[in-house]
């Protein structure tokens, strides 16, 4: 691209009026229908907390720790409304929420830790006041005490299964004498609870002959731990009241990977330039000794926790990595023969290489959260870095709804806390099922429709609301034929559509999930003559080309397959896009507009977007499926591109950066070009939204704060404040009920995209002429409710 054709992009302002957003209080749950027995159901539920009560002591008193402190116990309650109450008037932590349905009546299970037996006495008192019918007022009134103990169904504690990871159900206890688990410990969030929780968890530990490998990590909603145990530690720890999950270690990442028989490049790569973007990369280290990867383009190697004591790729994993960010499109480079590192980079060493598998892995004796925290840390600090590139993730923690992960919500806390932007991969499906079909249209449908179904949902931490997660598509679909037409093979994913091996969302509350899409390689079929079809994971056509952490046998290059490789493409992108706004800017720009200019630039071809619009999901039972949540499920909103780092003549962006407090909303006007409106040919508006809400584990709403668009045209901002007056019904919070010719078909609707932390709505129209969407101004309304005031984007 020429310098001169280089344009800023061009800040706007909102309207100076801030408007408050009025709403309909939040009906929340139906009233729960009063108990015909009240006094029946006070004995039920007294009897139920005291058998709780006597299993925990009983337990705690065999271990030697203190029997009536942050006491954790299971409500069933039938209204979620009752939690705020229990806070409230008890000082009961929740440490957990989860919803249920049984015989389609939603039931919520709450956790909650009573801090010490003055708050235990005072709710036993409540009950009984409860049982008796009496008017007397302790803590609460007479109404309140009814709807609490009448939505209180049921008071148990968990068992041990409820308590064992999925590692620990799958393969059992280990045969070892002492084996490493990972301890997940709820507490209440404060300081107090956190020291007696590490007092008590110790204290456990030493009397079953057990240890803490370190002191617990800890993140707002659970304490983090590792301990060196024996199977008889295990059996107590599964009794605790206050131990959440107990699992073994993560296991390695697998990723298909293989060399490939190209020397050197014919030139020598560009220098760096001193004022040149920086990413940092969390992964095996790199191979600094490669040629392609010398002269400054490395500004700082560490290892921070790999237990290998050195800083360079064993594994072969983070060296892929490192080639993608540096080089951005490496296949094209060899092509091209036109080698320019675009990005720096530093490498944070935290994982070794299992000499067993040959795959990266952490080592047994640390915690993910704790290490990563760390790496990203210290190059933050140290070396100013805002873009991070997480090509690992947990492939034993498969999201099928319910609770965010623990190593997701870590890194939601990092990127809102430090204010940047954190790439994870969405996770591959080892060995996937061979898709159903004979003639190559049939295959790949096949293949496309069982992205769908649940063994391909996000891992660990690719749910992460505020991360950018990644899936991978494929770049090419023709295999290399070793056969002679023998065995002739098939690519079983179409070009630019997804991968087969990729996982697909939704997120946490039907978040958008994967955000991204970038090229991570395909697979191949095989059949043999007379036999069943078989995987060809690592042909050398359709693997993502990188650079080798080896130069053994004259082999600089190596392909993956993999989501791992998918994730530097979108962390290439995001770090030119960084730097280009700092130039713009002459300050740092926020992570908030880094993401909402990076899902901005982001498309799916046309003929992929049909074609994924006709995925059949064998799971959805709705009479009209809905075609574009398949779309946005697969491939989030596209693949990125690094032309939104500037304007154009014939591209333009604009973009604001504001707060918005509680409940109230912004307009943003602007005028569109009479040459836009008259030229014919094809034109595209694309509007997109980040902000960043605090999140929170332990509740059923993880994300606190929802951001929505909308977008009108025509109307000035009085006659849309004039048109919400008007509205007399609607929704939990309201938009105006404005005119049809109003109203703009930007696609998706903002109900699909409400609960994303990032968002793209787009308006299109083709080469082919025909009647214009805008003939005047139109208005961006940007929405938000619930609680807190993050920047937006």
């Amino acid at each position: 691209m020429a310098d001169q054709d280089k344009l800023y992009h061009i800040p706007i302002q909102r309207e100076e009026i801030e408007r408050p957003l009025r709403g309909h209080a939040f009906p929340g749950a139906p009233r729960v229908r009063p108990r015909d027995d009240r006094p029946a159901h006070g004995d039920k539920i007294s009897e139920e907390i005291h058998q709780t009560i006597r299993d925990i002591t009983q337990k705690r008193d065999q271990l030697g720790i203190t029997p009536d402190r942050l006491r954790v116990l299971e409500f069933e309650v039938l209204s979620v409304n009752q939690r705020e109450l229990l806070i409230r008037n008890f000082g009961i932590a929740v440490v957990e929420e989860l919803q249920d349905k049984v015989e389609g009546v939603d039931h919520y299970r709450l956790l909650v830790q009573f801090p010490a037996s003055e708050s235990l006495n005072a709710f036993e008192k409540e009950l009984e006041l409860y049982r008796i019918n009496s008017e007397e007022k302790a803590l609460l009134p007479l109404a309140q005490r009814r709807d609490l103990f009448d939505a209180l169904d049921q008071v148990a504690r968990l068992g041990p299964e409820d308590r064992k990871g999925p590692r620990l159900k799958r393969k059992g206890t280990p045969a070892k004498d002492r084996f490493y688990v990972d301890l997940d410990l709820w507490y209440d969030g404060t300081d107090t609870g956190y020291r007696e929780t590490e007092e008590m968890i110790r204290a456990v530990l030493s009397k079953t002959e057990g240890r803490l490998i370190s002191d617990l990590f800890r993140i707002p909603s659970l304490l983090l731990g590792k301990a060196k145990i024996n199977a008889q530690a295990l059996e107590h720890l599964l009794q605790l009241d206050f131990v959440s999950t107990i699992d073994l270690p993560v296991e390695p990442v697998h990723e298909e990977a293989f060399d490939l028989f190209s020397g050197p490049p014919d030139v020598e790569p560009s220098l760096p330039g001193e004022d040149v973007p920086l990413a940092c990369i969390v992964d095996s280290g790199v191979f600094s000794g490669h040629p392609l990867l010398r002269k400054g383009m490395i500004l700082e190697e560490r290892d921070l926790g790999s237990g290998e004591e050195n800083e360079a790729d064993l594994n072969g994993h983070g060296t892929g990595v490192a080639g993608i960010v540096v080089y951005g499109d490496v296949a094209r480079a060899m092509v091209t023969q036109e080698w320019e590192p675009k990005v720096r980079i530093c490498s944070a060493k935290v994982l070794k290489n299992d000499p067993v598998w040959n795959n990266p892995v952490f080592p047994e004796e640390v915690r993910p959260e704790s290490v990563l925290e760390e790496a990203i840390r210290y190059f933050h600090q140290e070396r100013h870095c805002r873009i991070f590139n997480l090509s690992v993730g947990d492939s034993d923690k498969l999201y099928r709804g319910g609770r965010q992960f623990s190593w997701a919500e870590m890194l939601d806390n990092l990127s809102r806390e430090l204010d940047i932007i954190i790439v994870v991969s969405a996770g591959n499906v080892h060995n996937p099922e061979i898709p159903n079909g004979n003639s190559r249209e049939e295959i790949q449908e096949s293949a496309r429709d069982q992205l769908l179904n649940s063994k391909h949902r996000l891992i660990d931490p690719g749910t992460a609301a505020i991360c950018l997660s990644v899936g991978s598509i494929a770049r090419r679909e023709d295999p290399y034929d070793s056969s002679g037409g023998a065995m002739p093979r098939l690519a079983v994913s179409r070009k630019k559509a997804p991968s087969v091996f990729t996982r697909t969302g939704f997120g946490v509350a039907k978040a958008l999930k994967p955000d991204l899409v970038a090229h991570g390689g395909n697979y191949a079929l095989q059949q043999i003559p007379g036999g069943d079809k078989t995987w060809v994971p690592n042909d050398p056509n359709m693997g993502e080309l990188t650079l080798r952490n080896s130069l053994k046998d004259g082999r600089w290059f190596k392909a993956f397959c993999g989501t791992s490789l998918a994730a530097p493409h979108v962390t290439h992108i995001a770090a030119l896009i960084e730097h280009a706004l700092k130039q713009q800017l002459g300050d740092s720009p926020s992570a908030n507009l880094i993401r909402a200019m990076m899902v901005n630039s982001a498309n799916v071809p046309e003929n992929i977007v049909e074609w994924l619009r006709n995925s059949q999901d064998i799971n959805d039972n709705r009479e009209k499926p809905r075609k574009q949540e398949y779309l946005l499920r697969l491939v989030g909103f596209g693949e990125p591109q690094d032309d939104i780092c500037w304007s154009h003549r014939n591209r333009v962006t604009l973009f604001a950066e504001d707060t918005l407090p509680l409940k109230s909303f912004h307009i943003y006007s602007v005028r569109i070009p009479p040459d836009f409106l008259q030229r014919r040919g094809h034109k595209k508006i694309a509007i997109s939204l980040a902000y960043d809400p605090p999140v929170r584990l332990s509740r059923k709403d993880y994300i606190a704060t929802r951001v929505f668009f909308e977008v009108y045209k025509g109307l000035t901002s009085y006659q849309l404040e004039d048109f919400r007056r008007a509205k007399e019904r609607g929704e939990d919070i309201e938009l105006p009920l404005v005119p049809e010719d109003a109203k703009t078909n930007f696609t998706p609707g903002y109900q699909v995209v409400q609960n994303s932390t990032v968002q793209l709505r787009t308006w299109e129209k083709g080469a082919k002429g025909g009647a214009d969407l805008f003939n005047t101004d139109f208005h961006s309304r940007f929405n938000r409710h619930i609680s807190s005031c993050p920047d937006d984007s």
